[in-house]
């Protein structure tokens, strides 16, 4: 097979429309469906912080054929999405997209950058051998809840941005689970905080989406301890009654993850965090 002539652009000089199409060609045939139209490309975008002038595209034969996005939150970066087109894979290709993406993210002053990998995926050991070592184990669980009656409340944003802190310092939240993101489903998806409460103090809090999308993928959940993580399962399953929700990217070991299993929410995917340190 002819070796493509290669080069790289700033995907700030694609379209969104481009981009997302390319987008969709590197995850092709992809562990989970994660296909993006240019609106949920813009979502994605927006709440992982990435910074477009600092992503890469890989040009092979004049062709969009990789895609690097970047996020970027001061000193830190995280990998919001890596791949190859389908129709190039198994050139090496990925090796030169990853190795140019980080001399960017280096030359930008950055001193460390994240990801998360589906656990098996072979794309693991391309970030290993570049560098990235794994941290810990991330869990997305899936189920439903039985009905138990407790009281809740919703959350004014001091109030959520106050238990956000306390949990963080318990268990450190992954990139999409951060306080910047978390804000940003508040403000522009109509997300709503619920949390419960133990003499007087919250205890523990989830991000739930707008009950228009009927979808039951907890935008973000914490618990300051174990009976507070039960606490808070049981305020889900009083608030919406038969909901099918989805835990994402919780981390190995925490609380909530426990209780979570405990109460009947079952391991569909794990995978692994990873940084590098520059």
């Amino acid at each position: 097979m002819k070796t493509p002539d290669i080069a790289f652009q700033s995907a700030d000089s694609f379209t969104r429309a481009e981009l997302a199409a390319l987008w969709n060609r590197a995850y092709e045939h992809y562990f989970v469906p994660v296909a993006f139209d240019e609106q949920r490309l813009a979502r994605h975008l927006r709440r992982a912080d990435v910074d477009l002038a600092q992503s890469r595209v890989l040009v092979a034969d004049g062709e969009p054929a990789g895609l690097s996005l970047v996020g970027r939150r001061q000193s830190r970066a995280y990998l919001a999405g890596f791949g190859i087109a389908s129709a190039q894979r198994r050139r090496g290709l990925a090796r030169r997209l990853i190795e140019v993406q980080l001399a960017a993210i280096s030359a930008a002053g950055t001193q460390e950058v994240a990801l998360e990998v589906i656990e098996q995926n072979p794309a693991r050991l391309l970030y290993a051998e570049a560098g990235f070592e794994a941290l810990r184990p991330l869990e997305l669980l899936e189920g439903t809840l039985e009905m138990r009656t407790t009281e809740s409340k919703t959350l004014d944003m001091a109030q959520l941005a106050a238990v956000h802190d306390h949990c963080s310092t318990i268990v450190r939240p992954t990139w999409r689970r951060e306080w910047r993101t978390v804000l940003d489903a508040i403000e522009h998806e109509d997300a709503v905080a619920i949390g419960v409460q133990r003499a007087g103090e919250i205890t523990g809090y989830a991000l739930l989406p707008d009950p228009a999308l009927h979808d039951g993928t907890l935008l973000d959940a914490a618990a300051i301890d174990e009976a507070a993580a039960h606490a808070l399962l049981d305020a889900l399953s009083a608030t919406r009654s038969g909901t099918r929700w989805r835990l994402v990217d919780e981390p190995d070991g925490s609380l909530l993850l426990g209780a979570a299993k405990a109460r009947g929410l079952a391991p569909a995917l794990r995978q692994i965090e990873m940084r590098r340190r520059f």
